[in-house]
């Protein structure tokens, strides 16, 4: 099953949206709608009023996973991260935001990867560019839009700036049009704000965000352990593989899988900083972590291995989010 998407055809792209819907049946037949705290973001706020049912929440949220899939394979192949061409970066990704029940909602965080995968792809596109100015702004755009949905983002700033570093050089010009796309979010919050007339900054919110110890909720199924330590171990086999993937690679395709690593670095600082109330988070690993295994899907010849592993994951999904265990 998995080998129908080692090829990049149309059919094989068109494929992905009935494999998510199946792999995410539950939200279906059981959707539940996501609770907006008071202390929501505004956009949030917003976007789920036009969304208050429960099964168009997560029928928009299997379209935007959809979406981010076909960001992910582009970027997968345009940038040549793999030695082959195929779209297991993005099955994967798909895997992984699966494997905990808690990303079958319409979080703010599956929101913001969006617009994560847009900003890489813009920094990627800054290598040997000699006029990069549009990208650079960009990238700093998305990244402002993404921390503006789910503040634990806010971390990937300094994320950008070290990896436009590791693509170009210093150039003070080119930090400052990073700077101006990253504050244009913001200073269309606050004017929003301004208008409707409510506090800029509640002092509430920022005690409240920053600087907590960070819970994993566990709702007591043992599956659900399983889940989370699947998702931990390939992380631990994406860096023990660092050599795996950069050997018999040209120094431009080494210098983008490092930023990669640096973004699945800065997830889990934002882990730490960020107070995060449940397992949600882990979504941010969904992205860095599905390229890393992409490539090795994609480069090895244990095509039978894969293959188990991939029926093991579907048959954890399905068992996590159906609650068998």
């Amino acid at each position: 099953m998995l080998e129908i998407f080692r090829r990049n055809l149309f059919i094989n792209n068109v494929l992905l949206l009935p494999y998510i819907f199946i792999l995410r049946f539950d939200t279906l037949i059981k959707p539940i709608p996501y609770i907006v705290n008071k202390s929501e973001n505004i956009l949030i706020i917003s976007l789920l009023k036009h969304l208050s049912g429960p099964l168009w929440q997560n029928i928009f949220s299997n379209i935007l996973i959809f979406f981010q899939v076909l960001l992910i394979n582009h970027l997968f192949i345009k940038h040549r991260i793999s030695r082959e061409i195929t779209l297991f970066s993005g099955i994967v990704y798909i895997l992984l935001l699966g494997l905990v029940t808690t990303n079958s909602l319409l979080l703010p965080i599956l929101i913001a990867n969006t617009f994560v995968i847009l900003a890489l792809n813009c920094i990627l596109d800054t290598y040997k560019l000699p006029d990069a100015s549009a990208n650079i702004f960009n990238s700093g755009f998305y990244i402002g839009f993404a921390s503006v949905i789910y503040t634990p983002y806010f971390a990937l700033i300094l994320f950008g700036i070290i990896a436009l570093l590791l693509l170009r050089s210093f150039k003070l010009q080119e930090k400052v049009q990073f700077i101006v796309g990253l504050s244009i979010p913001y200073i269309f919050l606050f004017t929003y704000k301004y208008w409707f007339d409510i506090k800029f900054i509640e002092f509430d919110f920022i005690r409240d965000i920053f600087f907590r110890i960070p819970i994993i909720h566990m709702d007591g199924y043992i599956v659900f352990y399983i889940s989370i330590f699947v998702l931990f171990a390939l992380v631990l086999v994406s860096l023990l593989s660092y050599g795996f993937f950069t050997s018999k690679k040209s120094i431009q395709v080494q210098k983008k899988i490092d930023i990669f690593y640096w973004l699945m670095l800065f997830c889990l600082i934002s882990f730490l900083v960020f107070k995060t109330n449940d397992s949600q988070h882990l979504a941010s690993l969904a992205f860095p972590v599905s390229i890393f295994i992409g490539i090795l899907i994609s480069d090895s010849k244990h095509k039978i291995f894969y293959e188990l592993i991939h029926i093991m994951l579907i048959a954890l999904i399905f068992i996590t989010h159906f609650e068998l265990i």
